[in-house]
This record gives structure tokens, sequence and C-alpha cells, in this order.
């Protein structure tokens, strides 16, 4: 049923970030041209768990490590400026993921590290100029979205395997 869920939350993902992807053809200038479904589906697939419980925490924890690890990407940028020192900008690299992990483990969320430290890597070295802030909102946005499909999907859809369990303890 694992599978059979995933599948409608992927759907379900695309669906709702369709208009925005079909615009994809438009204008490079349209800043909503970069907002899609690519991040929800990854959060949906992510987060289906094998109950709604474990949805749900694998969901707050990949909330957690983006927002961390995306924080912690801008402040680098921050005190960095841009990557005019190769060298320099490396070691603030590795100084921020190593950051974003210490924050996550000091929050007590060690599954939010791996997320995390993933985004602080993909702000610092992907993104430039304004569209490192968006990427960040977009980035959040989009999970938010996968997450709460995964998970809606995972409590509507039913789990045949309790089924079978109130059938064999009659």
């Amino acid at each position: 049923m694992r599978t059979l869920k995933t599948m409608v939350a992927v759907a379900v993902c695309f669906l709702i970030f369709l208009p925005f992807w079909a615009a994809e053809a438009g204008s490079e200038d349209n800043i909503l041209d970069h907002v899609g479904p690519f991040y929800a589906c990854i959060a949906a697939i992510v987060c289906m768990q094998d109950s709604v419980e474990r949805s749900v925490r694998q969901g707050i924890s990949r909330l957690i490590g983006t927002g961390i690890g995306g924080s912690v990407g801008i402040v680098i940028l921050w005190i960095s400026g841009e990557r005019s020192n190769p060298f320099l900008f490396g070691g603030l690299l590795a100084v921020g993921v190593m950051t974003t992990i210490w924050i996550c483990d000091l929050l007590q969320k060690p599954a939010a590290c791996s997320i995390g430290g993933v985004v602080c890597c993909a702000v610092l070295l992907s993104h430039g100029g304004a569209e490192r802030y968006f990427y960040l909102l977009t980035r959040m946005g989009e999970t938010a979205v996968g997450i709460l499909v995964g998970v809606a999907v995972n409590r509507l859809l039913p789990d045949h395997r309790m089924e079978g369990k109130d059938e064999n303890d009659s």
C-alpha cells in the first residue's frame, strides 16, 4: 500500500504545481518560472512512511533540516560576500555544513542533519545574488507542500495491514 500511496502523493504534488511548471516555457524574467513540483515530489516520497506518525516525524525533520541548512547558507553568504576567494569560501562551506549538523543535533533532530547539509551546499554552491533567497523560500514552500500531501495521502488512503491484523486477532 505504501507504493500506491507514494504514487498518489507524487501525482497530487505534480498537479498542485502544474500551473507553475507549465509556465516554465514563459519568460526567464518571471520568478515564478522557478517554482515547480520537484522538491514537493521528493518530500512526499521521503515522508511516505509505514505509519502516519512516522510520516509526520520524517516531514518535520525534513522541514527543520531544510530551514536550518538554508539559513546557515544564507548567513555564510552574508559573512563572506560573494565567492571571490575559493579557498576561504571552501572553508566556509565546510564550516556551514558542520554548523548545520551541530544545530540539528542541538535541537535533537539528527534526522534533519543530512537534508540540512544538502540544502546548505545548494544555497552556497548553486545560487547567486538575490536568487538564493528566493531559492530558500521556494524550497521551503515546495517541501512543506510535499510533506502535507504525503501525510494527508498516508492518512486518507486505507492501510490494509490493519484490516488483516483485525481478522487474524479474531
